[in-house]
């Protein structure tokens, strides 16, 4: 992706896809269907066809992320294949992880080159033409000698100390050389040498040429412009002689950092408004561009960069040369709030020039250069001037007097300048520092238990030692997920061993002992060695206690010692989920120190108070009658504070509401069914206004049973009062089907209502049996 906008679309796109297919395949896992599928045999034909076109278009989808790797991909011809080779499945989407892992690097500029791709491992070297060019094709052994072996300074990557600035003289210098290179002592850290172009960085101004709206210069074809090749110390010289002339320059560099331990400034690229030069970087005297200094600090030329911030620790690591006056082309495309800010949108935008980015993951160290290597690396400077002047003219067009465009591209290049390079160095013990494993640890969801936690610690530390040794990159010894791999299954064993690392590189053949020996002696410590959570904990989280539910939060939450908070072993709840989570604030520590309890539950989800009476929930609710017109007698009375604690029974407290008794009297009732009936509703009244304890005012068992006898006797005798004629009587035998009314509420018998009401059980794990699953009786 070239930008973070373009980013985000594609992200949503594939959100949005993702979950469409998730909740179809959660629908249909909420169906019945092995029943569906043994009531219709045509559905289940189509059933078993999608089954198995899906898992075809899986194979296929595997099949492409595991090219060009030594990953084999399973073949899923049955839905139980997927359980039994779910290992494989794994292996392929680590894999795709690795690359995804490399990309959002480069993505967030913390490498500027992209991570080769593992399916370039497998690539051989072509004949070098206009077509192929070598790539960083796999962390194996470098096919092409390494030219480090020749710098005059070998580079010494055991060295841990802090790094000295490679300057031997100091041109355009505000503080003498000698003053800039003093050791800084700081309290509780080793002494550093700080940057010693600071004082002219932050003095440094633009020339008033910067400050002025002047139409663009137009660029030349980069065929019809001059190239020179500088190779050689006189064509440094000369190089220099001219750069001196000029007001602008653009600058850039390629890198290598596969076949490196710290990494290779393999070529540079400076263009003036006239003229190109792409400089060897890679000869024995490299040290020797130092001379470049003299036009690189002056602040009275402008040095165009485009995303500079690994460009400048590179060129102070290996040449020595630091930046004095720069113009970052991103920062500009930053301040003018341009959607995208790579040097090719900026190439497409105003050099109409589209850059074929297949030579990002070239192999820069290839001598000689093909042609269109070449051209690709004289793209990047030779327009970058004339985009210069278009961006120059815009942040002038749209600055006002109180916000200069230009003077904020000038303060955030400084920024970038005043980068100071320091050797990756980690603690072994603790994994703190540039590439330790605590940060692969903190970022990767792993359970690891203690033995394979001191395997994991090792095996880092052994690659580490390894690369450096060999002058390798660390993936080129195994990548991440081979060290994880390793720490799981801890092998013992030589053919566990290449298993588990599979594809193994010549390096671990090479010391197939040695490594066994690291994870023997490792496993043993690691029984009553620490555990992982007790190392790599989640950060701690203290809240300040509340006067009152509604009292306003605390301001400050800080982070606490593992020896005052006591121990969350978990990230989340797995009921609150991430409602508990730390909120990192930068301020003083509080005191007080709550665990997961119910006061910290209440302090993070405040729950309102709940009603006391019927009214104040409908007054919740918004629908409370008023009082004006509200019956006294009808609402229920609630309690008050002053006698909320005195004895009450529910007579006092309840309504008095007595059962409604029908108005259409019995016909032809007798005198004493009357009776009988009127003692019945006196009961019924009597039994509601009086005491439930209170049995003398009752009537007896015997002559509650009397009187309904009576009344049931009566109605017999009305039902008798008149002779069934059968004349007039309906047909039995020839009777005819009575519609329902329209109007009937009835529900038409569903006899699989029972079947589908029953609780749902587990999924079957077997295969299914032909037959239907349910049976009914008419």
């Amino acid at each position: 992706m070239d930008s973070s906008a373009e980013f985000s679309s594609f992200q949503d796109k594939i959100t949005a896809a993702l979950l469409q297919t998730t909740r179809a395949a959660n629908t249909i896992a909420s169906e019945d269907l092995d029943f569906h599928r043994n009531l219709n045999p045509k559905f289940a034909e189509s059933l078993d066809e999608e089954k198995s076109r899906l898992l075809s278009l899986t194979s296929s989808l595997l099949k492409v992320a595991a090219a060009g790797t030594d990953i084999k991909a399973p073949v899923l011809e049955d839905a139980d294949d997927v359980e039994d080779n779910w290992r494989g499945v794994v292996d392929v989407i680590d894999n795709l992880l690795e690359k995804a892992d490399a990309c959002l690097d480069e993505f967030t500029g913390i490498i500027k080159k992209l991570t080769p791709s593992q399916q370039d491992r497998t690539r051989k070297i072509e004949a070098r033409s206009q077509e192929s060019f070598p790539t960083i094709y796999g962390y194996g052994p470098s096919k092409l000698p390494k030219p480090q072996l020749l710098f005059h300074r070998a580079p010494d990557n055991s060295d841990t100390s802090s790094f000295r600035p490679l300057l031997k003289s100091k041109p355009n210098a505000i503080v003498p050389l000698e003053k800039s290179l003093q050791p800084v002592k700081a309290k509780g850290k080793p002494p550093f040498f700080s940057h010693p172009y600071e004082t002219e960085i932050r003095e440094a101004k633009y020339p008033k040429s910067a400050y002025v709206v002047a139409p663009p210069i137009e660029f030349g074809p980069v065929e019809s412009t001059q190239a020179i090749w500088v190779d050689t110390p006189e064509a440094v010289a000369d190089m220099i002689s001219e750069l001196e002339e000029a007001k602008e320059i653009a600058i850039d560099l390629e890198h290598h950092d596969v076949h490196s331990y710290h990494g290779l400034v393999s070529l540079m690229q400076i263009s003036t408004r006239n003229k190109d030069w792409v400089v060897d970087t890679l000869q024995p005297w490299r040290e020797d561009l130092q001379q470049l200094n003299r036009v690189f600090t002056n602040p009275e030329i402008l040095k165009v960069l485009h995303g500079s911030t690994m460009d400048i620790v590179w060129l102070q690591r290996d040449l020595g040369l630091y930046v004095v006056g720069m113009f970052d082309t991103y920062h500009a495309a930053v301040a003018l709030g341009f959607p995208k800010r790579s040097l090719k949108y900026l190439l497409e935008k105003f050099a109409k020039y589209e850059a074929n980015k297949k030579y990002q993951m070239a192999d820069w160290r290839l001598r000689p250069l093909t042609e269109e290597m070449l051209k690709y690396a004289r793209a990047d400077t030779h327009y970058l001037l004339y985009i210069y002047d278009c961006l120059r003219n815009e942040l002038l067009e749209k600055s006002t007097t109180e916000n200069n465009l230009i003077d904020y591209v000038l303060e955030h290049s400084k920024t970038e300048a005043l980068q100071r390079y320091e050797r990756p160095v980690y603690d072994a013990a603790t994994g703190q520092g540039a590439g330790g494993w605590y940060d692969l640890l903190s970022r990767n969801a792993v359970l690891l238990s203690k033995e394979q936690f001191a395997v994991f610690k090792a095996a880092h530390q052994w690659r580490d030692e390894i690369a450096r040794s060999e002058d390798e990159g660390v993936q080129c010894v195994f990548p991440k997920n081979a060290l994880f791999r390793l720490a799981t299954a801890m092998p013992l064993e030589k053919h566990t061993l290449f298993k588990t690392l599979s594809p193994v590189t010549l390096i671990v053949k090479n010391r197939v002992t040695e490594l066994m020996e690291v994870i023997k002696t490792a496993k043993l410590a690691g029984a009553t060695g620490p555990e992982l959570r007790d190392i790599v904990k989640p950060k701690k989280f203290t809240f300040d206690s509340f006067a009152s539910p509604t009292a306003a939060p605390p301001q400050t939450l800080s982070t606490a010692e593992p020896e005052t908070v006591a121990d969350i072993r978990a990230d989340s709840s797995q009921f609150w989920g991430p409602a508990l989570e730390q909120l990192e604030v930068a301020t003083v520590p509080l005191e007080v120190n709550v665990a997961a309890s119910s006061e910290a539950l209440r302090l993070s989800l405040p729950i309102p108070p709940m009603p006391v009476t019927i009214s104040e929930v409908q007054e919740k609710l918004g629908d409370a009658p008023s009082t004006a017109t509200s019956n006294p007698s009808s609402a229920a009375p609630s309690l008050s504070k002053a006698n909320k604690n005195e004895i009450f029974t529910v007579k006092e407290v309840a309504p008095r509401r007595k059962r409604k008794i029908s108005e259409e009297p019995e016909p032809a009732l007798s005198e004493s069914t009357s009776s009988s009936g009127e003692s019945n509703s006196s009961y019924e009244d009597s039994s509601l206004d009086s005491d439930p304890s209170d049995v003398e005012h009752q009537p007896a068992k015997k002559s509650r049973k009397t009187a309904k006898q009576a009344t049931t006797n009566s109605q017999k005798k009305e039902d008798n009062s008149t002779p069934f004629d059968y004349s007039t009587a309906p047909s039995v035998l020839h009777s005819k089907n009575i519609t329902t009314d329209s109007t009937s509420t009835k529900k038409p018998f569903n006899p699989y209502q029972k079947a589908l009401n029953a609780p749902r059980g587990m999924r079957k794990t077997k295969k299914e049996i032909s037959g239907r699953t349910f049976t009914f009786s008419k």
